[in-house]
C-alpha cells in the first residue's frame, strides 16, 4: 500500500487528507504536527490513518511527503527530515511561495528524492484541523512548480494527487507563480488589512462598525486568516506583493484623482471605469479568459522540458510505483478515448 505522509495537520493538511481519503486512490495517510492540539484535531477528523508525533516516524517508509506547515517551518522540517526520506520518495509542499522553498528543497533535501513544488489554490479564512473540508480543493488550480532535478514520475505522481482531488494541475515557472499568485491572493488579504486597520483606527469607530454591512464583511474577511501563515507569505515574497501593491495604489489614487477633481467628479468617466471593472468581473466569473489556459494545456510555456514530464504522466508506468492500484484513473480512461 502505498503511505502518504503530511507533516503539518491543520487547516490544509487534513484537508488535504479528506481529500486524498474520498478520492479513488488506493493509500495510507499518516499525519504529524508539533502541536499537540493540531494533532488530536487531526485524528478526531478521521482523515489519517495514524498521526505520529515525532517527524520521523511519520517520514519513514512514506513513498509521498507533503510539507503544509507554515512557510517559515519548512526548511527546518527539511532538515530534521533529511535522514529519514526513502530512496525515490516523493517531496511537494503546499506553500504560497515558491521561491524560497524551491531553494530551500535543493540546499537541504538529499538527492535521492525528488522535490515538486505544489499549491493548491484553495483555502480559507479560518485555520485549524477542525475547520478542515476535503471539497475545498474542487475545481481550484493547482500550481505545480517541479524543481529542476525531479523525476518524470515525481511529477507524475503530484498530478495525479491533485486530479485526484478534484483539482486542476497548473503547470507554471516559479517567478511567474510568485508574481501571479501575490496579484491574486497576498494582494487581497494586504487590502483586506489596510481596510480593517483603515476603519478600525478611527475616533468614530464604535459608531461605523454598528453601520458596516455584507460588503465591508466580504471586503474585510481576509483579515481574519492565520496571522502566522500570511506573515510567513509576505517575508518570503515581499518584492513581488511590494509591486502589485504599488499598482495597485496607482490604481486606487487614479480614482481618487476622479473624485477630486476641480468642479466635480466625471459621471461619464466614473461610469466608464465602473463598468469596466464590472466586465472585467463577469468575463472572469464566467471564464472569459483572453490568454491560452494552461491548466489543460499539454505543453506548459515555461520550460521545454516540462513537454516531457506532462507527456509522461500520460503513460501511467512512471506513476505505478506510487499508485498502481487505483480505481477508475481518469488518466487510463483519457487513454481510452
Amino acid at each position: 500500500m502505498t503511505t502518504i505522509a503530511i507533516v503539518g495537520t491543520g487547516l490544509m493538511g487534513t484537508s488535504l487528507a479528506l481529500a486524498i481519503k474520498s478520492s479513488n486512490l488506493k493509500v495510507d495517510i499518516v499525519g504529524t504536527d508539533y502541536d499537540s492540539v493540531a494533532r488530536s484535531g487531526a485524528q478526531k477528523s478521521g482523515a489519517f490513518k495514524k498521526v505520529e508525533s515525532r517527524l520521523s516516524n511519520a517520514i519513514r517508509g512514506a513513498d509521498v511527503v507533503v510539507f503544509a506547515t507554515p512557510i517559515q517551518a519548512m526548511r527546518e522540517m527539511m532538515e530534521s527530515a533529511a535522514n529519514d526520506f526513502e530512496e525515490g520518495c516523493v517531496v511537494t509542499d503546499v506553500g504560497s511561495s515558491k521561491k524560497v522553498v524551491l531553494q530551500w528543497a535543493e540546499e537541504v533535501l538529499p538527492k535521492h528524492v525528488s522535490f515538486v513544488g505544489g499549491h493548491p489554490m484553495a483555502g480559507k479564512e479560518l485555520s485549524g484541523p477542525k475547520n478542515a473540508d476535503g471539497t475545498m480543493f474542487k475545481g481550484k488550480a493547482y500550481c505545480i512548480v517541479p524543481s529542476v532535478n525531479a523525476e518524470r514520475a515525481a511529477v507524475s505522481s503530484v498530478t495525479t494527487i491533485a486530479e485526484a482531488i478534484g483539482a486542476k494541475p497548473f503547470f507554471i515557472g516559479v517567478d511567474e507563480h510568485d508574481s501571479f499568485v501575490a496579484a491574486v491572493s497576498h494582494l487581497p488579504f494586504m487590502m483586506s488589512v489596510a481596510l480593517m486597520g483603515t476603519a478600525s483606527k478611527s475616533a468614530n469607530w464604535d459608531d461605523i462598525a454598528q453601520l458596516a454591512s455584507s460588503g465591508f464583511s466580504d471586503l474585510s474577511r481576509l483579515a481574519s486568516g492565520d496571522p502566522v501563515m500570511h506573515r510567513d507569505i509576505c517575508v518570503t515574497n515581499p518584492e513581488p506583493i511590494v509591486a502589485w501593491m504599488d499598482s495597485y495604489i496607482r490604481e486606487l489614487y487614479e480614482l481618487r484623482n476622479m473624485l477630486a477633481k476641480e468642479g466635480g467628479p466625471d459621471p461619464d468617466a466614473l461610469h466608464e471605469v465602473f463598468e469596466e471593472a464590472m466586465n472585467a468581473r463577469a468575463r472572469w466569473k464566467a471564464g472569459i479568459l483572453t490568454k491560452i489556459d494552461r491548466v489543460t494545456s499539454d505543453i506548459p510555456s515555461f520550460a521545454e522540458s516540462m513537454g516531457e514530464v506532462f507527456m509522461g504522466r500520460r503513460g501511467m508506468e512512471a506513476q505505478k510505483k506510487f499508485f498502481g492500484r487505483l480505481k477508475d484513473d481518469p488518466a487510463n480512461k483519457a487513454k481510452k478515448k
